[in-house]
């Protein structure tokens, strides 16, 4: 089998969960060319193969490279990537309603699209399309972060609403925070999505340690007050703060 997709709109949010190799060859080449994301590859076979297509010039150079290796990943019933689809159809049909209204009550906004598509990918690269409401899934399976489906989707899914109601937003102060700060921000926001999600979510979130100070500043805004609104400007007012 070289894809796979399945589909569900019959619930308030639609989805479509794919495996596509011709995303997944993109996603290697340009993960590994134009991020160090390949620094956290786990598997022997995968770094080797990071390091066979690192700078190589072209996605159509590395294409022939990548494609048997990824099509062998596929046709394998018991590879990682095989494992992590049948995870991820079992977590989605389970719990993929309630994560989306979990999400719309913690920021008090409808969810900022109503159809979106997963492509699940072998290399740790989440990309994140809003205007298209794509989100690559990474296929990793342990209890580190990114554990399973769910959470993170729950991360992604934040972003989306913070991206459409507040950089978007020209009247909010976000849309006028540079680039690292709106980054530090948002990547700081999800320190929210913990216990208060399970079991909809396995681990809570604990991505950026790098950010650790606003994360923290953010997590006990958030126990005390519960208020998403309140919690995106005293972020803001934090980095503002921080760069004056």
């Amino acid at each position: 089998m070289k894809d796979f997709e399945t589909t569900n709109s019959h619930q308030k949010i639609a989805y479509t969960l794919k495996y596509k190799l011709e995303r997944d060859i993109w996603n290697w080449y340009y993960g590994v060319n134009y991020s160090n994301q390949a620094e956290q590859l786990d598997f022997t076979d995968d770094k080797a193969m990071a390091q066979r297509i690192k700078g190589i010039s072209s996605l159509k150079e590395a294409t022939p490279i990548l494609e048997p290796f990824l099509q062998a990943k596929i046709k394998n019933p018991d590879s990682q990537l095989n494992q992590f689809i049948q995870i991820a159809k079992t977590e989605l049909a389970k719990k993929f309603q309630a994560g989306c209204a979990a999400i719309e009550n913690m920021t008090e906004k409808p969810l900022a699209a109503t159809n979106f598509t997963f492509y699940v990918t072998s290399f740790p690269r989440m990309v994140v399309f809003y205007d298209e409401g794509i989100i690559f899934l990474y296929s990793k399976i342990d209890n580190d972060l990114w554990g399973m489906p769910m959470d993170g989707i729950l991360h992604e899914l934040q972003h989306f609403q913070v991206d459409k109601y507040w950089r978007q937003n020209p009247a909010s102060r976000v849309a006028k925070l540079s680039e690292a700060q709106y980054f530090e921000l948002k990547e700081s926001l999800t320190v929210i999505l913990d216990e208060e999600l399970k079991p909809i979510i396995t681990l809570p979130d604990c991505s950026y340690p790098e950010f650790k100070e606003l994360r923290e500043a953010l997590h006990t805004h958030w126990k005390k007050y519960h208020n998403f609104e309140q919690l995106v400007d005293f972020g803001t007012d934090f980095l503002l703060q921080k760069a004056h």
